[in-house]
This record gives C-alpha cells, sequence and structure tokens, in this order.
C-alpha cells in the first residue's frame, strides 16, 4: 500500500502528496466550499433580486438540498443538468475545455467508532450540460394551461378544498385556514393565472402548517410566498406578482445556518408539494393513454 495520493504522470518531477498533506488539502477544500455556502447564504438576503434567483434555482433543481442550491447559485445559476466529470464520461459526452467545476457537498455515511452511522460531506465537482459537448434538454418547466393546473393543485392538496364566494382578504383568490385546516378558493375569479398564484401560495401555508408543530400564517407568510413562487416557475405560472422583495427584517438579521434552515424548511415543503402534483399529472397521463388505447 502506499501513501502516495498524486498520479504519477511520464517524466514528471512533481512531488507526491503524503496521506497527511491530502488530507489537509481536502479540509482546506471543504472549509473553501463551507465560506463560500456562508457567503451565499447572506447575499440572497441582501436584495430581493438575489432572493429571486436563488429561488429559481431551487425550483429548478429541486432535487438538490438547500445548502447546494446556494452553491449552485452562486456559481452557476442557469444550471439544469449537473454530473461529476465521470458520470459525463460514461455518457460518452466530453467536457469542454476551460470549463470551471461547480463545487457542491455530497453526502457520505460512516461508521464511527462506538458503531453508530453518521453522515459526513464531501466536495464534489460536477459541470452543468451547457459546459459539455451533450445535447441539452428543455427546461422541465412548460407553459401549462393555468386552469388545468389549478385543478391539480387542489387535487393534489394536503388538506380539505371548498368553494367559496367570500374570503377574509378581498383581494385573495384562495386562503387557507388552519383551524379548519381547509383551503377555500373563491368562486367564479376570471384571471386563471392570478388564481394558479394564490392556490400555490396557500398550498405552500397548508404544508408549512402539517411539517411544523405550530403554525402562525404571519411568521410563514414569505416562507409561503416562496413556494408559491418555486411552484409557479416549475409549472411555468408567471411569478412577477409574488413579493419576494419583502424580505422580512428577521431574516435579513439572521445568522447564515439559521437562513439555511429557514430555506431548507421551505425548500422541503415544495418538495413535498411537488410530489403529489407530480403524482397527479401522471395519473392523468396515464388516464389519458387508457382513454387512447380504446
Amino acid at each position: 500500500m502506499t501513501n502516495n495520493f498524486t498520479p504519477a504522470k511520464s517524466g514528471s518531477t512533481k512531488k507526491r502528496m503524503s496521506k497527511e498533506e491530502y488530507a489537509e488539502m481536502k479540509k482546506a477544500e471543504k472549509d473553501k466550499v463551507y465560506q463560500m455556502i456562508d457567503e451565499a447564504s447572506l447575499d440572497i438576503v441582501s436584495s430581493g433580486e438575489n432572493f429571486r434567483s436563488y429561488l429559481d434555482t431551487q425550483s429548478t433543481m429541486d432535487r438538490y438540498s438547500a445548502v447546494n442550491a446556494l452553491l449552485i447559485n452562486k456559481q452557476f445559476p442557469t444550471a439544469t443538468q449537473l454530473k461529476d466529470f465521470d458520470d459525463w464520461t460514461k455518457d460518452n459526452v466530453k467536457i469542454n475545455k476551460g470549463a470551471k467545476s461547480i463545487q457542491i457537498l455530497e453526502p457520505v455515511e460512516y461508521t464511527k467508532r462506538d458503531g453508530t452511522t453518521a453522515v459526513s460531506y464531501n466536495v464534489k465537482k460536477v459541470f452543468d450540460v451547457s459546459q459539455t459537448n451533450g445535447r441539452q434538454t428543455p427546461a422541465p418547466s412548460v407553459k401549462r394551461d393555468p386552469r388545468s393546473l389549478i385543478t391539480t393543485m387542489l387535487d393534489a392538496s394536503p388538506v380539505q378544498v371548498e368553494g367559496t364566494n367570500e374570503l377574509p382578504y378581498p383581494n385573495m383568490a384562495a386562503f387557507y385556514d388552519n383551524e379548519k385546516q381547509t383551503i377555500f378558493v373563491k368562486r367564479n375569479v376570471g384571471d386563471s393565472v392570478a388564481v394558479a398564484q394564490c392556490v400555490a401560495q396557500e398550498l405552500g401555508h397548508a404544508q408549512l402548517s402539517i411539517n411544523s408543530k405550530s403554525y402562525s400564517r404571519r411568521d410563514m407568510g414569505f416562507s409561503a410566498v416562496c413556494i408559491g413562487c418555486m411552484l409557479c416557475k416549475k409549472y411555468g405560472v408567471d411569478t412577477q406578482n409574488f413579493a419576494i422583495d419583502r424580505i422580512p427584517e428577521e431574516i435579513k438579521n439572521k445568522e447564515p445556518k439559521e437562513i439555511r434552515a429557514e430555506l431548507s424548511k421551505t425548500r422541503n415543503a415544495m418538495n413535498d408539494i411537488h410530489s403529489r402534483i407530480s403524482e397527479e399529472l401522471y395519473k392523468q397521463k396515464q388516464s389519458r393513454s387508457k382513454d387512447y388505447e380504446r
């Protein structure tokens, strides 16, 4: 067994790293990424434009954690498909010359001395499809009929849904009542885009209430707006009406770790809703296929 960690090249006189030097290099690499995460956390709460950019990235890269979405947004906000060098190579795709890797964190399980399992994180270097000669597939967000999307979202609701003629706030098209565990949708609202936006936001309220031990509409208001914005972005509904620029002072004043905790709650709630909507869309597709076969 050898302690050399730098591959030997023909004719190379470069000194190979010892095991200790390699470990120190990897630690420095990880420390730099963690510093980048802290910087990204503070950057996004500094302006509505920055926060909206992060939400767009998280919506596109919904399978990635909030921490990795921060890293992706900081380094390559337009990313759509990420793989490391080996995975691109397996697909016979070449990385463009001079392309700079995007650093994210990859969880790795290990066994501690007492026999219990824990999770550590390694730095993983990936490349976006746009940095390769691979074919870039269209973004998954397509322009859906807002009326059809509203029906699908309501069918995927984790709580009861009822129609109503009046809501507590006249300018709203939908409202989540936590006491009744019900989303009330106003009848005869003509603007289907506005209804889709409002339903997405109120689904956010409903999901946050389920995921939390206690619920406060005021405290969860901005998170619900973020969820609604991400859902609409993912399904091709206009997002300009979402007040992302109104970042609450209590969030702006949080430490980076606390900001990430809030982002993770929002991301997880959005993902729960998105999963159910995806299931509904799949059921609809299967039903249409069966009707076509008949």
